[in-house]
């Protein structure tokens, strides 16, 4: 089991954004010294989350300030991309890492209809352009050569350089829905799971896309907010923030700020939340790969409202304390 860390890049008013980025390159440093595999950034533009516009550039930088640790994106928006740029820039990127992108490719949010108003494309075309890009990707990486007719998109014989230093089924990750589990499976990219969402579907997508999965099992990574401290009592009181504002965008939900209540179980049950000691946490995520069988979990332990020096004790405490049980497990 791998374990990596998320960054959905969305912050309090009050806060810079510059300091934002700096947190994430101190907790990446950090990350890539204890050992994670990989650190994740998601894409988002204009209202609330979008504080992350280009996810590839801020990688870039993060690749010259790591050493080892894995460069992902979960995930950037296909349908604003024009895709042989997009191929372009996650090829130079791969190289300039060192062969440490994942390329995790989503077709945006239809809850972000703005997104999509903005730049003027049609929320309606988002998954069959998205599609449509995943294979032209999968023929930049592979062949170095695009031929490719569709419905948006018609390229013929555009070589691609340079080449990445990763195969498509190693560079490519998808966003899991109905329309592209069995998409990745066939071709053995990774399936990405998102933190929100109903456990039942996101169980139906691993098996359908291990059902798929023509070379082996494939990678599935299960992406959970995932928050630890020394005792219960006071990661519930590091995350109370971060909960209120996570209750309220994700399930509609005015949370009362009482942690000791089944409004508050039934919270963070819907929101796929774990929060608690070490010794909570390693229960609840070994009961988490019990279900699910997942092969890496990404966690994410900081969000808007979160204290960047409580984010880091998260990690490390992921690090000696939580980690080493659950790898422990698997011996």
């Amino acid at each position: 089991m791998r374990f990596s860390l998320f960054y959905n890049c969305d912050i309090t008013p009050n806060t810079s954004v510059n300091d934002l980025y700096q947190e994430i390159e101190s907790q990446a440093i950090l990350a890539d010294r204890l050992g994670f595999d990989a650190i994740y950034l998601a894409e988002h533009h204009f209202k609330v989350y979008g504080r992350q516009p280009a996810p590839l550039v801020s990688l870039a930088r993060l690749s010259g300030l790591t050493g080892q640790i894995a460069l992902g994106t979960a995930v950037v928006e296909a349908p604003f991309y024009n895709p042989l740029r997009l191929a372009e820039d996650a090829a130079l990127l791969d190289v300039l890492s060192g062969g440490r992108l994942r390329l995790g490719i989503g077709s945006g949010a239809k809850m972000k209809a703005e997104e999509f108003e903005k730049f003027g494309i049609s929320i309606e075309e988002k998954s069959k352009r998205t599609l449509e890009t995943v294979e032209i990707l999968r023929q930049a990486f592979d062949e170095g050569i695009v031929h490719f007719n569709g419905n948006f998109y018609e390229f013929t014989d555009v070589e691609i350089t340079p080449s990445p230093v990763q195969p498509a089924a190693d560079l490519i990750w998808l966003a899991a829905s109905d329309s592209t589990v069995e998409l990745a499976g066939r071709h053995g990219f990774g399936l990405l799971i998102p933190r929100v969402g109903d456990p039942v579907r996101h169980r139906e997508w691993i098996q359908r896309y291990r059902e798929a999965s023509r070379n082996g099992p494939g990678r599935v990574a299960l992406l959970r907010f995932v928050f630890v401290a020394e005792t219960t009592e006071e990661a519930e009181e590091r995350t109370r923030e971060t909960f209120a504002r996570y209750a309220q965008y994700d399930c509609g939900s005015h949370w009362d700020g009482r942690t000791d209540t089944q409004e508050y179980k039934k919270l963070m049950q819907q929101m796929n939340m774990i929060i608690g000691s070490p010794e909570t946490v390693t229960e609840q995520l070994l009961e988490w790969q019990d279900e699910f069988g997942f092969d890496e979990l990404i966690c994410q332990v900081h969000a808007a409202g979160s204290d960047h020096r409580a984010s880091l004790q998260a990690i490390e405490l992921l690090a000696s304390e939580v980690i080493p049980r659950l790898q422990a497990r698997e011996v």
